[in-house]
């Protein structure tokens, strides 16, 4: 049986909630379906680490959401974006631990998914682990975002299989126009960078923009890996991502 969430907004227009402390919660800490116009600012979840499914807030479905000037440590994503979230601004909300803030679980068991225009600025992610079907994931942007002994600084994962088994897919959603611009900080991975993308449905439009992440364990150097990504560099990236044209 699925757990519950500690709060959930569904089907609700003009929203705001601010100044809310949410600890421990038994699955997600706030979550937000087929709602449009919802601004969450000044919020702190904490949860352990190693707690599964506990995402801080999980948008799907919504429109013209706003995250901004959090605090949030979870055992999951401490932002998470599905299949229908259009229109959603992250802003100055500081993440870990937890798994990051990520757009994921798009397409599953063979669904068309979209989600686009997201833009997450100026955030600061520490010691946390990353940042199947059809449709499309377009239009995204991370600004000014700083990492800390994160496992995956940057990485986008159309092979991702959270089971220990998954079945070989032939689609994928399609990933589009991903800009990364002013990203900096730390690897605690050898693999700072990975664009592994389709052979059937291969990433494009990606931009990478001042990126500049090392190793946070002193004297290791680290790496991208590619796999069908096609897209630009404009200025220093480092590692260096040879599948981006520069």
């Amino acid at each position: 049986m699925e757990a519950a969430n500690s709060l959930r907004l569904m089907s609700c227009t003009n929203v705001q909630i601010s100044g809310l402390k949410l600890i421990n919660s038994p699955m997600m800490h706030i979550s937000v379906g087929k709602s449009a116009n919802v601004d969450i600012r000044g919020i702190t979840i904490s949860s352990p680490g190693d707690s599964p499914n506990t995402d801080g807030i999980h948008i799907q479905q919504s429109q013209h959401v706003m995250v901004t000037d959090s605090v949030i440590g979870t055992g999951d994503d401490c932002v998470s974006m599905s299949d229908g979230a259009v229109d959603v601004s992250v802003n100055n909300v500081a993440c870990g631990p937890g798994h990051g803030i990520s757009i994921g679980s798009l397409g599953i068991a063979g669904t068309v998914a979209t989600a686009s225009d997201i833009y997450v600025s100026n955030c600061n992610l520490s010691q946390t682990t990353n940042g199947g079907g059809s449709g499309f994931a377009r239009n995204i942007s991370f600004v000014n975002i700083n990492m800390n002994e994160v496992r995956n600084p940057i990485i986008i994962d159309q092979y991702y299989c959270p089971h220990s088994s998954c079945a070989s897919k032939t689609t994928a959603v399609q990933v589009s126009d991903v800009k990364y611009l002013s990203v900096t900080g730390t690897s605690t991975s050898s693999v700072a960078i990975a664009l592994n993308c389709s052979q059937t449905v291969p990433c494009t439009g990606i931009t990478m923009d001042n990126v500049n992440l090392w190793s946070a364990n002193q004297g290791q150097q680290v790496q991208s890996n590619c796999i069908d990504a096609k897209g630009s560099v404009k200025d220093k990236v480092s590692p260096a991502v040879p599948c981006l044209t520069q």
